[in-house]
């Protein structure tokens, strides 16, 4: 892995958590906006948090690898935080996990599980909506693992009048290949039909 270059905090940030994570068996990338920033190569606005995409059948793998290191581990239920015991299965629609761990930096992360079906990545919101698994975490240019971009902006696309996800559609936009741009209009009109972002796609 090459340092990002998005400044000291920012890669220490993003080095500490590749160290982490470098010994996890299954796949596991950056998601939301540092996503964005990763697949671009450069910090175009600031992140308050550290989101990380896993899928739901390795749950038992990466809660094992973060309670081994002494994370504490929530699921979120109905926009509330419980414990997530040894053992526990946990089913759709609990998608979302906070992490905490006062020693290490940052020492807060969230984990979002996302959906396959053993070949392919399946969207949370509308199972029909399907990418290959081999295209839905990709390296960046610095080494770091990202949620594929088109995927990142399908989940951000339900709120596109957030400034933050609005800019990072207008950010990525540029650099989505014609197979990713196809797929997220796609993708877009049939859950959003007459969204404003296809417009540009």
């Amino acid at each position: 892995m090459t340092a990002p270059g998005f400044g000291q905090e920012a890669d220490a940030q993003l080095s500490s958590i590749a160290a982490l994570l470098a010994g996890l068996p299954c796949r596991w990338g950056f998601c939301g906006g540092w996503a964005i920033d990763l697949f671009l190569g450069r910090p175009t606005r600031p992140h308050k948090d550290v989101d990380l995409a896993v899928f739901r059948a390795d749950q038992f793998t990466v809660r094992s690898h973060l309670a081994s290191r002494g994370w504490a581990l929530q699921k979120v239920v109905a926009g509330k935080a419980l414990p997530w015991e040894p053992g526990e299965l946990l089913r759709l629609p609990v998608h979302e996990i906070w992490c905490h761990q006062p020693a290490f930096f940052p020492s807060r992360l969230e984990l979002l599980f996302n959906e396959t079906d053993g070949a392919n990545f399946r969207f949370r919101r509308d199972a029909s909506i399907f990418l290959p698994l081999d295209r839905t975490v990709l390296p960046s240019d610095s080494g770091l693992p990202v949620l594929a971009p088109e995927i990142v902006l399908l989940y951000k696309a339900k709120d596109a009048a957030s400034p933050h996800n609005a800019a990072d559609f207008d950010s990525a936009l540029p650099r989505l290949t014609a197979e990713a741009r196809t797929w997220l209009g796609e993708a877009l009109k049939k859950l959003h039909p007459g969204h404003p972002w296809l417009n540009f796609l």
